[in-house]
């Protein structure tokens, strides 16, 4: 019976083991620091120690009693490392959940209004003033953590807590540096975001200055038409007035010709008159006066011919170079008919990427206007997560605070129970004792009465023998009998008595046996409680855990749109680019026509 309840007592240790170490094994991860995975591998290995401590093969109370008395202070040791460590982790995680309650509002509030409403100053780093207060209450809560504990230590044992305490400020001191120096990194890049966000904004109003020069090209397109439509005009009023002078050159030239050929006949038929009046009058006109006048007259005809003829050449040059000017100017309209239907072409083109950049930029704007609203709805979203987060946290340090002054509560509780079982156990021995040296001396004198009794026998034997020679002492022989059989009667009412008082003092040694039990089981009860406390501390810190890898997602998440947003952005201002650098392109080519 006793190998069977101390292998089940074996059994229920291993599963207590297998139960206390397997959500240890689960915390380190190569995902969390290296500063978290340095304190959460030294927490394991305090642990495992503790539980090794606690568990360790102790068959009966007493042998755990004195391992108990032996390692106390290794144990309260083990118990402070394991306190600090989870101070200082319950510390980092309140500082970070505060910078960042402090610093994502800004951040988000930088990206809704925008740069240039005002300059943007980091939250000072050095002088916090929730700092040197949290080292200070960390302080005097190790100091009541000690001295819940207990100062009936050994002098080493004082020695090992002011050694815990120097580690635990140098590591609250690494802490702070460690929270500083995310901070820092956390600031850079709220910085790089915000010049980001300035560089995207300085973009937006290039793009919007390149829309208002695409309206400006427009309404330059419509003068250009309207120029092109004037010059136009020009060209046909030319052609007209080149097919105007052609006909002009022909009626003149036919004209002249016409005309010069009638002059010189009537110069010729009013020569020809004086001639024949000279010639019929030559018989009376023979005066050299008269000869001169018609040679004076002779020659002014032909000197009136010599002009015409002049005059007759510079008209056909004159034609001619208003015939080369004619070409000149077909070609000069065919050029401009070309460069009409290239600009007419070029404008259409135009038309249509103007159209293509206005429904872009509709497009753009619409998925601004969605990106502000996801922007503003990661916002909230955010708002109301750290708002949760603070109240779950509050929650969770009542909690804590809670489980940790029932765990005080029911350690207290347990060294009470161990105390009594242990005043019990020298009780039992006392009892045990004293049963054992009852039942010696009154089993001494039940020895003693049967030895009496067989000598009464014997002697009643031998006086029964000798009563029928004694006869005249039969009297005092049953006097003597009667008095020897009250003995006897005595002695057995006195055995009674000490069987009864034997029968007590076992059902007493039972009832003390009984109170064990319960003490034992009540000890059990609150050993289960405080891994169930523990348990449920474990469980907090992963719900902690899992919250804050739930704010990293949710910030990855955040630089993750603004990464695409600035891609977008990037994107379309190469592309705007490109059609500057088009549109620049087609201004000069108009310019070099000209």
């Amino acid at each position: 019976m006793s190998s069977t309840s101390a292998k089940s007592h074996k059994l229920r240790r291993l599963e207590s083991k297998k139960s206390h170490s397997w959500w240890w094994d689960s915390h380190v991860s190569p995902k969390n620091s290296k500063w978290l995975q340095e304190n959460l591998q030294d927490m394991d290995q305090n642990v495992k120690r503790m539980l090794k401590l606690i568990e360790e093969d102790a068959e009966s109370f007493a042998k755990r009693a004195e391992m108990y008395y032996q390692k106390r202070p290794e144990l309260v040791k083990l118990v402070e490392e394991f306190y600090r460590m989870y101070r200082s982790l319950a510390e980092r995680y309140d500082l970070v959940t505060g910078e960042l309650r402090k610093n994502m509002p800004s951040d988000l509030r930088s990206q809704s209004s925008g740069i240039s409403e005002g300059s943007y100053e980091p939250p000072s780093i050095c002088t916090s003033p929730d700092r040197r207060p949290v080292r200070r209450r960390s302080g005097a809560r190790a100091a009541g953590f000690e001295f819940f504990l207990g100062t009936g230590g050994t002098s080493s044992e004082l020695g090992s807590r002011e050694g815990d305490e120097s580690s635990t400020l140098d590591s609250e001191s690494e802490s702070d540096e460690s929270v500083v120096s995310d901070d820092q990194i956390l600031n850079r890049k709220i910085n790089e975001l915000e010049v980001e966000l300035r560089d995207v904004k300085e973009k937006l109003r290039t793009q919007q200055e390149d829309i208002s020069e695409c309206s400006s090209l427009g309404s330059k397109h419509s003068t250009y038409d309207e120029e092109l439509r004037v010059v136009k005009e020009k060209l046909r009023l030319s052609k007209e007035e080149v097919n105007r002078l052609k006909i002009e050159m022909v009626k003149f030239e036919s004209a002249k010709v016409h005309g010069d050929t009638d002059e010189m006949e009537k110069d010729l038929d009013v020569e020809k008159k004086p001639v024949v009046q000279v010639q019929d009058g030559t018989i009376a006109m023979t005066t050299e006066g008269k000869i001169l006048e018609l040679e004076e007259r002779l020659k002014r005809t032909k000197d009136v011919l010599s002009e015409s003829e002049k005059e007759l050449a510079r008209l056909r040059q004159d034609l001619k170079e208003s015939r080369t000017s004619e070409q000149l100017l077909q070609e000069q309209l065919g050029i401009a008919k070309k460069d009409a239907s290239s600009w007419k072409a070029k404008h259409g083109r135009e038309e249509r990427e103007v159209s293509k950049l206005q429904d872009r930029i509709t497009r753009y704007k619409s998925s601004l206007a969605d990106r502000d609203q996801e922007i503003r709805r990661f916002k909230e979203a955010i708002t109301n997560a750290n708002k949760t987060l603070s109240e779950e946290n509050s929650q969770l340090q009542a909690e804590i605070t809670k489980r940790q002054k029932e765990r005080s509560y029911l350690d207290a509780n347990v060294r009470e129970l161990d105390l009594r079982s242990q005043s019990l156990e020298e009780e039992v021995r006392r009892v045990l004792a004293g049963k054992l040296e009852m039942e010696a001396s009154l089993g001494a004198e039940i020895d003693q009465l049967k030895t009496s009794i067989s000598e009464g026998n014997n002697l009643v034997a031998e006086l029964t023998q000798a009563l029928d020679t004694i006869a005249q002492n039969h009297d005092m022989l049953l006097v003597e009998r009667d008095g020897l059989n009250a003995k006897v009667e005595e002695l057995l009412a006195e055995k009674s008595s000490k069987d009864e008082r034997i029968a007590v003092m076992n059902q007493h040694l039972h009832q003390l046996h009984m109170e064990h039990v319960i003490l034992m089981s009540k000890t059990e009860g609150a050993h289960k409680l405080v891994e169930e406390l523990r348990s449920r501390i474990e469980e907090l810190e992963e719900q902690i855990e899992r919250q804050k890898e739930l704010i990293q997602e949710r910030a990855e998440e955040k630089r993750e749109v603004i990464r695409q947003l600035c891609f977008s952005l990037e994107h379309y201002q190469d592309r705007f680019q490109h059609l500057r650098e088009a549109l620049i392109g087609h201004k000069r080519i108009p310019i070099k026509a000209r």
